[in-house]
């Protein structure tokens, strides 16, 4: 039983970070051809919204940082869990998938539940595309092997959808979390530190 459990949290561990890795994929790709788009505008809200699509990646790879962290039990986990639960206090409480409004008064960002939530539901999305495309060439085609590809999409989705409702920390503690290691990232580039996930994205 305890072996199942462990492998279960191993495999939703796998998933989540495979969702943050996707929507940092995509992000980064849109922000590069936002900024080839929009490089001779001048105007500043095209550079404000660039400074927003960086803060949305910085945090991502932050939380993909914590998930591989937590996955192979880092030894400053401890650590970092008693500052943010010192910290969590101080984060301005915000709804779930609420957005803040961006000082330009114009543009609004993402809070950091409602952007890795969207991570999760963006790989949700992708295998209920999946399952419907195999689900189609097995109503035409029935093959023993396509059937047991739709029970490993099917099992994925259910513990995606998990991830969704009860996989994510408190608001104000998965803000805290999110905020705090983006600046230990931050650091650590200035530092001339190998960031994780460099091979990702562009900074």
């Amino acid at each position: 039983m305890g072996s199942q459990t462990e492998t279960d949290r191993w495999r939703q561990q796998e998933l989540a970070l495979t969702a943050v890795e996707h929507r940092l994929q995509a992000l980064g790709e849109y922000l590069a051809v936002y900024r080839a788009s929009y490089a001779s505008s001048g105007e500043g809200r095209h550079y404000a919204r660039v400074r927003m699509l960086r803060k949305d990646i910085g945090r991502l790879r932050a939380w993909w940082w914590y998930l591989q962290a937590t996955r192979r039990g880092a030894t400053w986990l401890p650590l970092l869990h008693r500052v943010v639960g010192l910290l969590a206090v101080f984060v301005s409480p915000v709804r779930r998938g609420g957005r803040r409004r961006h000082s330009s008064g114009m543009l609004r960002h993402l809070t950091s539940h409602s952007l890795i939530e969207r991570a999760y539901a963006a790989l949700e999305d992708d295998l209920q595309g999946q399952l419907l495309t195999l689900r189609l060439a097995q109503y035409q085609r029935p093959t023993e092997s396509r059937s047991r590809e739709i029970n490993r999409l099917q099992r994925q989705l259910e513990e995606v959808a998990g991830l969704r409702s009860s996989g994510l920390p408190e608001p104000r503690r998965l803000t805290a979390i999110c905020h705090l290691l983006h600046r230990v990232m931050t650091v650590r580039q200035w530092l001339g530190l190998q960031l994780p996930l460099a091979n990702l994205v562009d900074r």
